[in-house]
């Protein structure tokens, strides 16, 4: 309990710091996707994850371990009774994956058709093996180490050695154990979670220690470089120094109250770092150990960090996994930056400057915005710099020059905006103001209107100046959006040509920029350019009509645009697209907003503010595709397998990546026949599906690329090879089999059916004379069965009608005289109306469930049992019985599985018994004994009693011939017991007879299966 309340006093410490920290102290800007129980993952509790070389994720969980193929999170199967509790995830130098559970350690060998997950160290069982492991680590030779509750063990892929390393090294923690460092020389050093340090003696094979007492617990651990480290203490954050020796020469707490469970490489001097209760992290290892909480990040307690090959990092939490991706754009500085950017410029130094609605700023560097000390009248609209002049066009119509922040000139050019400038030299400029060119003197305020150049029409949008002078006009509509202005002639001419291309909507010029020879315009239909006289459409995918309103080239010749979608990168084949996702404050941008600094840095001018992001000429490629065949259970296609179809049919593919999440992911595939050119790229369906069909036979490839959002190229193809077989039907020796067939066909139904209407005819006869003698026979049986029902129907009549007699005449002697009978006299009446009663419930019962046998109410109820269980219960009930008569019961039988219903086995000895007992003399013997014989039990009861002759055996188990006599003892018996058994006998699939001698006694049998297991 302490130690909660320590923890919450921490939490609640950090939480104010954070508080108190200033909004523009966030540093990285990242983009964040979850996968959760809305998502997929349903084990959110995730406690570590790693990547393969192929690219399969596998996340550790308190569920088990799932791999992610085919945008599928698939669990994988234990063996029955092993934990499902897994710690740690550990990538082998062969490219294999240890999981750590509660009670094992497992070995994944990875697979996009079906990965394999087998036990490789039983643990908790053997006291030499490790109990509860927490920890697996890899040294750079390859040997595996792993860390126990308080133990250290090492494994070579054979044997496992232990390490003791004494009870003050017992963990105190579920998840953490000791920690593994291994500097640069190789010498391999260990932290417990207890805080004391040792180092591996490889010479004497054991742990020597190096620290002898710490006063804090590690939770985890990090290697910077050389022989310094990270260690995550309940502390703060500790850097730990080692020299050659292993010896600890530095130990430095450089951030208080900060419980780090997990660190990674952010970047050269930023690292990443997890808590267990107060999120994520980013700490700047350059500016004093400064930490920034990770905006947005949506969870408390981190349990791991891994960043994968495409620099996105996964983050393992209590509600699932994260991943992070690090923006493109930034829009972060140590000062406000929510202005409405209207233009930006640099100057000749290549400082960078941005006109917001009012001010003018400088930006001192990447994490400062500085104001200018400028006024102005009105709203700036157009930023200037040439030489050591500033020029400033407000909405109002002004031009302001300044020189040194200091106003040299204000002249007022129009009562509407200024919309562009092109500066000539120190003294002249153009300016473009309410739709019309202006040539302006920059030393006396004076100007001069080019405006009956263009037939007094104002459609002037944009200009751009040329190495010699002369300048580039962009206009308005069909036939006026292009012109050029000669300075040695003072003339503008109109160099508009017809398209050669349909056009969507009206065009005006929102930008152009000049690069060598070639003319960029930037209209409201999409980009264009002009070289050599002819304008032509730049392709921008599907963004080609797309409006263009800034134009920038940076150093690697690839072309930046702003439009209404975003930023575009147009780089020589491959055009990419930025939206806020990556970091953008806004999507709506003002005309010519984009510039390309000095130092490689892209600037853009959004309605919210200002972003950046450093150029580079390494844009990384996409992964290729991956490719399954969607069916039930969907099929990987390994790289270069054909495939084979027929004409007519379909074919389905599911297409996905190893770059997540998917939905950043953009496919497209085209179909090739033989050696035919990519002509035209397709997307993909929602579902990122390919439903290939309609095919003519031939051969065929299928090229598929992927695209991630973002800085990505696209991916190299994934070429799937497609046979398509014409159908069976339209080959040409079908052609020749059918005819052959139809003719063959023709001849053979002629033959037979001649020959089936004889049989047909002869069938019938046989099948009438069947049927003839069938009838008889059943109205023989019919008649038979009649008259034995009608004549049971009598016997029983009978047998009910004299125990009623007795019961009706003995109860009117009680009724009538009953103060004339002596009380034993009535004993004796009651005695005799009890009996017959009993006997006619015995009748009445045993009939009722031979009706429900004979109606088929009867369900059997087949299991298997021990048959020696019921006739021991039968043995031990009927001797008490049988003692009344001094009738001796013995049974001979030994334990065997009979496969029946127990109950119906039950009743038939019962029946049998009491049969023998019955009709047994006093002083005789009765032997109840089993034996099997050809997978049946037969169960015999032998008496010594009065016997039957044939003609009675005869007369027994028949409907028509009920069959009772009394016993020695005048017992009176239903006569049905017997019919009873031969039902019960038979349902149970066996049989049931009787061999007797007269005045000698009976033997009855009765046969049941065998169990099946016999």
């Amino acid at each position: 309990m302490r130690t909660y309340k320590n923890l919450l006093s921490i939490y609640s410490v950090l939480l104010l710091l954070f508080i108190s920290l200033p909004a523009f102290s966030l540093q990285t800007n990242f983009r964040f996707h979850e996968y959760n129980k809305q998502n997929k993952l349903n084990q959110e509790l995730v406690k570590s994850i790693c990547q393969d070389s192929m690219g399969i994720y596998y996340l550790a969980t308190d569920g088990g371990v799932f791999s992610l193929i085919n945008d599928n999170f698939i669990p994988f199967r234990l063996p029955e009774g092993k934990s499902h509790y897994f710690k740690e995830l550990l990538k082998l130098k062969n490219n294999k994956i240890l999981a750590v559970s509660d009670d094992a350690i497992y070995q994944i060998t990875p697979s996009f058709e079906k990965s394999k997950m087998e036990l490789l160290i039983e643990c908790n069982l053997d006291p030499a093996a490790p109990k509860y492991p927490k920890h697996i680590y890899q040294d750079s030779k390859g040997m595996i180490w792993i860390a126990d509750y308080n133990n250290i063990f090492r494994y070579n892929g054979n044997t496992i050695e232990k390490y003791e390393m004494g009870k003050k090294n017992l963990t105190s923690s579920y998840a953490r154990s000791f920690q593994f460092m291994e500097c640069d020389n190789g010498n391999l050093i260990v932290v417990s979670q207890k805080g004391l340090f040792y180092y591996y003696n490889s010479a004497k094979n054991s742990f020597s220690p190096i620290t002898s007492r710490q006063d804090f617990l590690v939770h985890s651990s990090f290697k910077l470089g050389g022989n310094d480290f990270l260690i995550g203490t309940s502390k703060g954050v500790l850097k730990v120094s080692f020299d050659e020796d292993a010896n600890l020469i530095k130990s430095d707490l450089i951030l208080k109250d900060i419980i780090v469970s997990s660190f990674e490489q952010l970047a050269d001097n930023s690292i990443l770092a997890g808590t267990w209760f107060q999120g994520l992290l980013e700490i700047d290892m350059d500016q004093d150990y400064k930490i920034y909480p990770v905006s947005g990040f949506p969870y408390f307690t981190v349990n791991a960090i891994f960043r994968d090959e495409f620099g996105k990092y996964w983050v393992a939490t209590n509600s699932g996994a994260v991943v992070m991706e690090e923006k493109f754009f930034s829009s972060q500085f140590l000062t406000a930056n929510s202005d409405y950017v209207a233009s930006i410029a640099d100057d000749k130094s290549g400082q960078v400057y941005f006109a917001g609605r009012n001010r003018i700023y400088k930006i001192s560097n990447h994490n400062n915005i500085e104001t200018e000390a400028i006024s102005f009248e009105g709203s700036a609209n157009v930023l200037k710099f040439y030489g050591d002049i500033m020029l400033i066009g407000t909405e109002s119509g002004n031009l302001e020059v300044y020189e040194n922040n200091v106003l040299l000139t204000s002249v007022k050019i129009s009562d509407l905006a200024i919309t562009a400038i092109e500066v000539i030299s120190e003294e002249e400029a153009w300016v473009v103001a309410n739709k019309e060119l202006f040539r302006v003197n920059l030393i006396d305020g004076t100007f001069k209107s080019y405006l009956n150049q263009f037939r007094g029409k104002r459609l002037v949008q944009d200009i751009c100046l040329t190495g010699n002078k002369n300048l580039y006009i962009g206009g308005e509509g069909k036939s006026a959006y292009l012109f050029f202005y000669n300075r040695k002639d003072d003339k503008i001419t109109n160099l508009s040509r017809n398209f050669k291309f349909e056009l969507t909507g009206d065009v005006w010029i929102r930008d152009m920029k000049l690069d060598d020879d070639i003319l960029y315009l930037g209209s409201s239909v999409g980009l264009f350019q002009l070289e050599d006289s002819t304008i032509t459409r730049v392709n921008l995918d599907d963004m080609s009509d797309n409006e263009i309103n800034g134009i920038a080239i940076d150093q690697f010749d690839a072309l930046w645009l702003t439009s209404s979608r975003g930023v575009i990168r147009k780089r020589k084949n491959d055009v990419s697209l930025f939206t806020p996702d990556q970091g953008l404050p806004s999507k709506t941008f003002t005309t010519k907003n984009l510039l390309i600094d000095k130092n490689g840095y892209l600037w853009v001018g959004t309605s919210n503010g200002l972003a950046y992001a450093h150029v580079s000429d390494s844009i990384p490629s996409t992964p290729k595709p991956i490719v399954h065949l969607a069916k039930e259970v969907t099929q990987y296609i390994k790289p270069d397998t054909s495939l084979v179809i027929t004409a007519n049919s379909m074919l389905l593919m599911d297409v996905t990546a190893t770059i997540y999440p998917q939905k950043q992911n953009q496919f497209q595939f085209c179909i090739q026949k033989d050696k035919d050119r990519i002509t035209e790229w397709k997307g993909l369906s929602s579902k990122n599906q390919i439903l290939v069909s309609d095919l003519d036979p031939g051969s065929y490839k299928i090229c598929i690329r992927c695209k991630h959002e973002g800085n990505y190229a696209w991916s190299d193809h994934r070429i799937v090879p497609l046979h398509v077989n014409q159908v069976w039907y339209l080959q040409w020796y079908t052609f020749l089999f059918e005819v052959f067939l139809v003719l063959l066909l023709v001849y053979a139904t002629s033959r037979y059916s001649k020959k089936r209407a004889q049989k047909y005819l002869m069938e019938l006869e046989k099948l009438v004379s069947e049927r003839t003698i069938q009838l008889q026979d059943a109205n023989v049986n019919l008649f038979s069965a009649n008259k034995a029902k009608d004549r049971f129907l009598s016997i029983i009549a009978h047998d009910l009608k004299n125990p009623f007699n007795a019961i009706r005449g003995f109860s009117k002697l009680l009724v009538q005289d009953e103060d004339f009978l002596t009380e034993e006299e009535k004993k004796e009446m009651i005695e005799t109306i009890y009996k017959s009663s009993d006997d006619t419930f015995k009748l009445l019962e045993n009939l009722l469930e031979w009706a429900n046998v004979q109606k088929g109410n009867f369900k059997l109820n087949r299991e298997e049992f021990d048959l020696e269980e019921v006739m021991a219960n039968n043995l031990d009930l009927h001797k008490s019985l049988a003692s009344l008569k001094e009738v001796n019961v013995v049974g001979h039988f030994e334990s065997v599985k009979v496969n029946a219903d127990k109950a119906m086995v039950d009743t038939v000895i019962r029946n049998l018994m009491s049969n023998a007992i019955k009709f047994s003399f006093a002083g005789k013997e009765i032997d109840l004994r089993a034996k099997q014989e050809d997978g049946f039990v037969v169960i015999q009861v032998k008496d010594q009693g009065v016997g039957m002759t044939a003609e009675q055996m005869d007369k027994l188990f028949k409907i028509d011939t009920v069959f009772t006599s009394e016993g020695t003892a005048n017992e009176t018996g239903t006569g049905f017991g017997l019919m009873l058994c031969k039902e019960f006998v038979e349902l149970n699939g066996g049989k049931i007879w009787v061999e007797s001698v007269k005045d000698k006694g009976s033997r009855f049998f009765f046969s049941i299966p065998h169990s099946i297991a016999v």
